[in-house]
Order: structure tokens, then sequence, then C-alpha cells
């Protein structure tokens, strides 16, 4: 089974229909989705992507990179791209995910995106979703919702104890301090999203020390050359196949290319039971699916 751990539902750019048609065509049997979290973007230029990329590799780059993050950010959070404000959304559709879970339960499993900044009733919409059918954890923004990690602690006390997984797009300094967060809840699983954008090695070098510590191989933010990184000092049995769809890697008719992400990890060095995992086998037992 292929799964697709990281996507986005925003039917303004892949309607339900379409997306079902090129999940069929990619041969990927189902996409754990997230709601979507802001505007539809334009295109963000490859070579600003690739100086990120390389810039991330060490803790001077990413000074550089960070101010760079902060530039591309209103007084107000929003985000400034292409000469376009892109709206940030502090408080996610789930109902949307939720409600395609149901209509198609063979197909998508849902992320429930929670943003804990200035909300204090965060721990009821945790209970609230993850009892709608196909929720299966918790997806968190630190870098876009612009916290520190720290105020994490009830949202993550409460994954632990109902064993879901946690997908976290990390942030910089205290606002992607994974290290402390695989140390206090030893037996939450931990997703980092794009191979544990914005460290990268420096996240990679501690798989042994945090046994609990995943990451994905989604998006733009990371290349074929940075996921193969990735894979051999994580190992394939802590890299997931994700996508960031219908971001980035686009078709001709401007439509989400299912095919890059995947010609990826199926180049992988690595024999084909670990593929497979890398692909879906992992991921369901981590979702328990």
């Amino acid at each position: 089974m292929i799964i697709d751990c990281h996507a986005h539902f925003d039917p303004r750019l892949l309607p339900a229909e379409r997306l079902v048609a090129k999940l069929d065509a990619a041969g990927v049997d189902r996409v754990a989705l997230i709601p979507a979290m802001n505007d539809p973007l334009p295109a963000t230029p490859e070579r600003l992507l690739a100086v990120m990329r390389r810039l991330s590799g060490h803790a001077a780059g990413r000074v550089i990179v960070e101010a760079v993050h902060r530039a591309l950010l209103t007084p107000e959070g929003e985000l400034k791209l292409s000469g376009q404000v892109i709206p940030i959304y502090a408080r996610p559709d789930n109902e949307g995910v939720a409600r395609l879970c149901a209509a198609y339960p063979s197909r998508f499993s849902g992320w429930i995106f929670l943003n804990p900044r200035n909300h204090p009733t965060v721990l009821d919409e945790l209970e609230r979703w993850r009892a709608a059918p196909g929720m299966i954890g918790l997806k968190l923004h630190p870098h876009w919702h612009d916290y520190r990690t720290e105020i994490l602690g009830p949202v993550l006390r409460r994954a632990e104890e109902l064993g879901l997984p946690v997908l976290i797009h990390l942030g910089f300094r205290k606002r992607g301090d994974f290290r402390a967060i695989c140390a206090a809840y030893p037996r939450l699983k931990v997703i980092c999203a794009h191979a544990g954008f914005p460290f990268y090695r420096d996240l990679w070098a501690y798989r042994g020390s945090c046994p609990n510590l995943y990451v994905d191989l989604s998006s733009p933010y990371i290349d074929e050359r940075l996921a193969r990184a990735a894979v051999a000092a994580m190992g394939p049995e802590r890299c997931l196949y994700g996508t960031d769809a219908p971001y980035g890697f686009h078709e001709a008719d401007e439509s989400y290319d299912y095919g890059a992400i995947r010609g990826w990890v199926e180049r992988m060095p690595v024999r084909a039971a670990q593929r497979d995992a890398m692909l879906g086998g992992t991921f369901r037992e981590l979702a328990r699916l």
C-alpha cells in the first residue's frame, strides 16, 4: 500500500474528484490530508528554495534563512510572495478534511491541525476532531504560526496518552525544539516535516538519542539529494513518503505531479522491503491504519 503521509486539502487548487482521479492514475492508495493553512500560493522561485536548502545545512546559514523568512512576513504574520500578501489561517479548517474522510474512507485520512497560540480551548478542539472518523493524528506548524514549541505541552501530552502521531513543521531555534519534545514525550511518535527543515543534518544527528523521531520526505523544501542524505543518516525505517501536495512539482496543466517525490523514493539505493516501508508500511503502523 502506497500512502502519502503529508498532503494538504485545498479544493481551490485540487478539488476532491480531481484529486481522487490523480491518485488513481499515480497508483497512490491513501493520503493523510492536512487542512490548508493559507490562501493559494504563487510559485516560489526555485533559486530561493535552493539557497535556503543549502544555507540551512549549518547553524550560521540558518541565521540568514531565518532572516529571509522574517522578511517574507508582514507585521501581522501574513506571507509576502511575488508582490502578493497571502493570509495565514490561525484556525485551519479541520471540518473540510473530516468531511472528505467520511466521503472517501478508503482513500483519505486526516490530520487534526491545531494552533495553540492564543487558543485557550485548543484541547477541546483536539477532543472534538479526534472523534471524527478517519482523523489519525495532529498537525502542528510553529514555523508559520510562530510560537515556541514549549507551549505545546498540554497538546503533546494528550497526543501521547491517545497514541496519536504528531506531524510538525519545525520553526527556527525555540520554535523547533525537537529534542525537548522527543525527550519529554518518549512514547509520542514525532514526524518532522520536510526532512527536518530547517535543521536537516543537525536533526538527523539525533537519530540515536531520539528513537521516537521520524522525518517525511515532502515538498520543495527539499530535493532528491537531501532526501537521499536523510535516508542515509536516519535510515529508511525513519523516513516516510510525503508530498506536500498540491504545492510545488506542477505538471504542464498546473495540477500536481504525484510522480515527482515518489520517484525519489523509488530510486533510493535500499532494499525492496525498505522502500515499501518508506512508501507506506511504516506510516501505516504509526497511524494504526
